[in-house]
């Protein structure tokens, strides 16, 4: 059972997400492959059936790029059951360019360049993650990035691709 428990504000709020959720468009293609080789935009309701994580970050956040490789190791891992998403906060396209050229990101990246999806996810800090079930009803989130969170994250998906159909 999973431990976590979210306020019920929180619970609210990304379950109305969940329900009238943004459409993600891709401006940069570098990982578009994630999710289809043809693929430009996705509706966040054509994830259903997968476990969905929702990471929030900028190239100018230092945690948050010590979390992207092992939210790409993760990705990997379950790149069949798990879809990855990677929202970019930077209001400098030149930095976020710059920095995913040096940086490989095996999944998803979309930009947020008007904020409008960290309005509609409440994201108060950077880095910030969600995690999803196969019915993208919200389960949990992490605020900031430490040496245990992949592990955390890791038991969390397998929690959830073990007790869901």
């Amino acid at each position: 059972m999973l431990r976590a428990l979210m306020p019920l504000l929180f619970i609210t709020s990304l379950s109305h997400a969940a329900s009238n959720p943004p459409k993600f468009e891709f401006k940069s293609l570098s990982s578009a492959e994630a999710l289809s080789p043809s693929a430009k935009s996705v509706r966040f309701s054509d994830l259903k059936g997968k476990v969905v994580i929702v990471d929030f970050w900028a190239s100018w956040c230092a945690p948050c790029k010590e979390a992207i490789p092992h939210y790409n190791r993760l990705a990997t891992k379950y790149k069949d059951k798990v879809v990855f998403l990677g929202i970019n906060e930077d209001d400098d396209s030149k930095e976020r360019d710059a920095f995913m050229k040096m940086q490989e990101i095996s999944f998803a990246v979309f930009s947020d360049k008007e904020k409008q999806m960290a309005k509609d996810f409440q994201v108060a800090a950077l880095p910030t993650l969600f995690v999803f079930d196969k019915n993208l009803k919200p389960v949990t989130m992490y605020r900031g990035f430490n040496d245990k969170k992949p592990q955390v994250l890791e038991k969390t998906i397998q929690e959830l691709l073990g007790s869901q159909k």
